[in-house]
């Protein structure tokens, strides 16, 4: 029985049939709502490719009313009165739509929009007067909130080839371990606390080579949304920030062909109509390998090493109401090292798989629906043997999760968003040396969660979004109810308030590195240690007194508890079952910076200067007897400024980014200690606080140079990338010989210069 003497199954079958009330209720309220006057609605669409347009403004210019396209390309205008109206569609970079419609007394009329591309270059772009495009309003809602194009990512400098991630890294706000890094360390969080959706799908570890380059294809990749704090309430599942990979569906109107070779891997992307809709299919591999296989019958000590991704992806309409799309990830990292001495190798393999199944259904023009369920899986094992002492630790997360979601546009100032997310994890992480099983994790938790969201355009000019967001988690039957609110007030024609605040749990931990992303494991928190909890606030103003240029400075500040630390004295003959054996728990900390971001968007030159002050802290009552201290990615100054320079056929970039160094723990003394039994004294070493003293600063600049040419015919670019164009070695972590303290301690350094080539093409 429990306290209140009512049986513990009634109990549960009370909280399920609560739950199962919310969502019903949820979903008969926005049905209810759905009920109204004539509607325009329709789909908008590139005109070359067929891909959708979630940026994208549709107007009726007489009425002064209008909507933007979501995410899948859809849009709906409610309360359209009869007669025949002017209707007009534009989004940056293509050319305005414009069409006459005639309207019935309560007619709903279907308008499919293709827009064409048109190239920017020096003139500023004019706007049609009417509602903000999906990326402006997320924009002047959100403070923190980014919304980038594949293709201008993939401009900017790289070390091998393009890497999503590693461009992001060049945003203020975002820090990186190390050279060789693409995790993303967003406003002091670790990578844990950001989420990464690819199609809507969690990738657990998106990283290839160890974290040098990550599991986005840039051809694959449509566009990019990443949240860096105080992310609405249609998100959840970390503590910190979200970033939201869109795949592209594929051409509707031909069979395409896209692809490129660097000096490391080579990938190639095929798309095409299937119907009415379309299918993409992309791959990559390294060929790394037989370059690696040759030096070592040579006599040169390599490991053996190759990775590939596989990205696929098919969208049908089933009917006018309702389309289907299904997409697919598969990657993988191989490595095995043999160290030359008999029983003595290393190897590493990990990869992730993803798939997904999406249905969108049209209640009415005005009530757009998703149901989607999807499956995430990473793998991960590393298998090492000294001198004939085996170790071992093996990692697998598996989540399969069923998601609905509702958005009801209810004019062209309020839209009602809701929905829910059920997933099953599977979980099981073991550590085994010398054959001997160290640890056994063999979890199955569930989640549920649901949210509602409204977001108003007041006349005055204020925006306001509220959103709730409720989780309950199995392992030791948590609740929580995470409320989300943004806030933005014009105060100009040109100068605008921004605030935002939000509550947010996450229940799954990361076992990392921080250097390389490899060797990285995922466990869930069970009934043994609290969940990771985290406050955001957030405001900042924004100026924008023209499209050329804009100025955005941005305070934050989380607050952290229920922060975990892998337990590293942990004897090694112990035996750990649950989350309490492993972690150092109850830890908390805090989070606080100021962001200041100069972009410039049109004409030959465009780029950004992006600089961040920042402090991060954390502590653990068994650590260094309570006192806090800064993690590894603490950084308190971060100066970003890219460029790019277009010239003819040519456009040229470069970056250069200056760092405080990262923290490291020193050694503060030296001192020696007599065996008892032997009388022969041991040298060892003192160490400092964690994390008490810092590298030097981190500073490097990298250019890159393309050119279009045309190949058999066909469009192609040709690059080159220099990176580190100075080679300075910057300082990666320090070493210390414990037994042999008397010398020097050893700092190891980061990537000298690297000088990439590369060829793209298309036909």
């Amino acid at each position: 029985m429990s306290r209140e003497g009512i049986p513990s199954k009634a109990m549960k079958d009370i909280r399920r049939t609560n739950q199962t009330n919310l969502c019903t209720g949820l979903l008969l309220l926005l049905s209810v709502m759905a009920v109204d006057a004539a509607t325009l609605s329709g789909y908008v669409r590139d005109a070359g490719s067929g891909e959708p347009i979630f940026q994208a403004v549709v107007v009726l210019p007489g009425l002064r009313l209008g909507a933007v396209s979501n995410e899948r390309g859809y849009f709906a205008v409610r309360g359209v009165p009869a007669g025949r109206h002017e209707v007009a569609t534009s989004l940056i970079g293509h050319e305005t739509y414009r069409d006459s419609v005639t309207f019935g007394l309560d007619e709903d009329v279907r308008l499919d929009v293709r827009l064409a591309v048109e190239a920017i270059e020096l003139a500023e772009t004019v706007i049609i007067a009417g509602p903000q495009t999906q990326a402006e309003r997320e924009r002047t809602i959100q403070s923190a909130y980014v919304a980038l194009p594949a293709i201008q990512l993939q401009q900017l400098p790289a070390v091998g080839e393009s890497d999503l991630l590693r461009s992001l890294q060049l945003l203020p706000g975002i820090q990186s371990a190390s050279d060789i890094s693409s995790g993303l360390y967003v406003r002091g969080g670790g990578p844990d606390q950001t989420q990464i959706l690819l199609d809507d799908v969690p990738l657990y570890n998106p990283s290839h080579a160890f974290g040098f380059f990550s599991t986005f294809q840039p051809d694959a990749v449509r566009d990019v949304q990443l949240y860096k704090g105080a992310y609405p309430a249609n998100y959840g599942g970390n503590l910190g920030a979200i970033l939201d990979v869109s795949q592209r569906e594929g051409a509707r109107d031909s069979i395409r062909t896209t692809g490129g070779v660097s000096l490391l891997a080579a990938r190639v992307l095929l798309e095409g109509p299937s119907g009415e809709g379309a299918w993409m299919i992309a791959g990559r591999r390294t060929y790394l390998d037989p370059i690696l296989s040759a030096l070592r019958s040579s006599g040169t000590d390599v490991p053996d090493y190759y990775f590939y991704d596989l990205n696929a992806k098919l969208t049908r309409p089933l009917s006018a109401r309702d389309n289907l799309a299904i997409s697919t990830y598969y990657g993988r990292d191989d490595l095995d090292f043999d160290l030359g001495e008999a029983g003595t190798f290393f190897g590493v393999r990990w990869g992730n798989r993803a798939g997904s199944i999406r249905w969108t259904h049209l209640f009415t023009p005005a009530l757009f629906s998703e149901l989607t369920l999807f499956t995430s899986q990473y793998e991960s094992t590393t298998s090492a043997s000294f001198f004939e002492t085996p170790v071992q630790f093996a990692n697998r997360i598996e989540d399969v999760t069923l998601r609905g979601d509702l958005e009801f546009f209810a004019n062209s100032s309020n839209t009602l968003t809701g929905g829910f997310r059920v997933t099953r994890f599977t979980v099981r992480f073991d550590e085994s040396f010398n054959q001997q099983q160290q640890l056994s994790l063999d979890l199955s938790p569930r989640l549920f969660e649901a949210y509602v969201q409204d977001d108003t355009r007041l006349p005055t000019g204020t925006h306001v979004r509220f959103g709730i967001r409720a989780a309950r988690f199995s392992e030791g039957a948590r609740t929580a109810w995470m409320p989300r609110i943004s806030i933005s007030q014009p105060l100009t024609a040109h100068l605008r308030w921004k605030g935002g605040a939000g509550s947010y749990r996450q229940y799954m931990q990361l076992i990392s590195t921080e250097g390389f992303s490899g060797a990285d494991y995922w466990v869930p928190i069970d009934a043994t240690v609290d969940e990771g909890r985290s406050r955001q606030f957030t405001t900042g103003l924004e100026w924008e007194p023209n499209r050329k240029y804009k100025l955005t400075a941005e305070t934050y500040y989380t607050d952290l508890s229920g922060l975990v630390l892998l337990d590293n004295n942990r004897s090694v003959d112990s035996r750990a079952s649950t989350s309490q054996d492993i972690f150092i728990a109850d830890g908390t900390g805090h989070a606080v910076g100021l962001e200041l971001f100069l972009e410039k968007r049109t004409g030959r030159i465009r780029g950004w200067i992006g600089y961040t002050l920042g402090r991060t802290r954390r502590s653990f009552n068994d650590v260094d007897d309570g006192r806090s201290f800064s993690p590894k990615y603490d950084r308190r100054h971060d100066l970003s400024v890219v460029g790019t320079y277009r010239l003819g056929d040519w456009r040229f970039g470069s970056s250069v980014v200056y760092a405080t160094g990262q923290a490291y723990k020193p050694a503060s003394a030296r001192y020696t200690l007599r065996d008892p039994a032997t009388g022969v004294p041991q040298d060892r070493v003192l160490a400092a606080p964690r994390n008490s003293a810092r590298l030097l600063p981190y500073h490097r600049l990298d250019v890159s140079a393309r050119r279009h040419v045309k190949l058999f015919g066909s469009e192609a670019q040709v690059y080159l990338q220099i990176f580190n164009v100075y080679s300075r070695r910057n300082e990666w972590f320090v070493q210390y010989d414990t037994d042999a303290p008397e010398t020097e301690p050893t700092v190891v350094l980061q990537l000298p210069v690297i000088p990439t080539i590369g060829l793209e093409f298309s036909f």
